[in-house]
């Protein structure tokens, strides 16, 4: 497998029915949304909303991750798409990186993108060896937007199927959007 720190992209996991409204308006941090599909586990949200998380957009460092594995066995009569976004864009925009799962125990701290590069434990990471819970919680580090990440600045959008390609597809085009359309099974889970 492909080293994760050297990689480009940040992903964010969502149900394809949430699309409509993200192209049309960005990807919000949950405090500001209302009526959208949500597929998170309520307890976690909670202890989220406690931490300010909720203000924040979050993405992971690579697709198939704990999360994704969870969201995807919680909700079998979903489709899931992942929106990515390049890192230096991250980057550039000061978005805040927590290195390992923020409900882990530990005390959370933001740390600015350079920080928060550095101290993500990358060879755990690599192992990707969620039965271990110190790699799974690390394989769950976040990088955080504080603002709305408007769809124009999306670098693509993975389907899983032919199906959620065509629907993506007519979306992009009716939003006049630029990412790439990506149908890969292999970026999901169950599939």
């Amino acid at each position: 497998m492909a080293d994760i720190r050297t990689q480009q992209f940040l992903y964010h996991l969502t149900d394809i029915n949430n699309l409509r409204s993200i192209f049309a308006e960005g990807l919000k941090p949950r405090s500001l949304l209302h009526g959208f599909s949500d597929v998170a586990d309520p307890e976690i949200i909670s202890s989220r909303r406690t931490l300010k998380l909720d203000q924040y957009v979050p993405f992971h460092f690579f697709a198939r991750n704990p999360f994704d594995g969870r969201v995807s066995i919680n909700n079998k009569d979903k489709i899931f798409v992942l929106i990515t976004v390049h890192r230096n864009y991250a980057q550039v925009n000061n978005w805040s990186i927590i290195p390992r799962h923020p409900l882990s125990g530990s005390h959370i701290t933001l740390l600015n993108y350079d920080e928060g590069m550095a101290q993500i434990d990358w060879n755990t990471m690599n192992r990707r060896a969620y039965e271990d819970d110190e790699c799974k919680c690390v394989c769950m580090a976040e990088c955080l937007s504080p603002n709305t990440v408007s769809a124009n600045h999306f670098h693509s959008i993975y389907v899983p199927d032919s199906t959620a390609e065509r629907i993506v597809l007519a979306l992009k085009q009716e939003y006049n959007l630029n990412m790439f359309i990506n149908n890969n099974s292999h970026m999901f889970l169950g599939t």
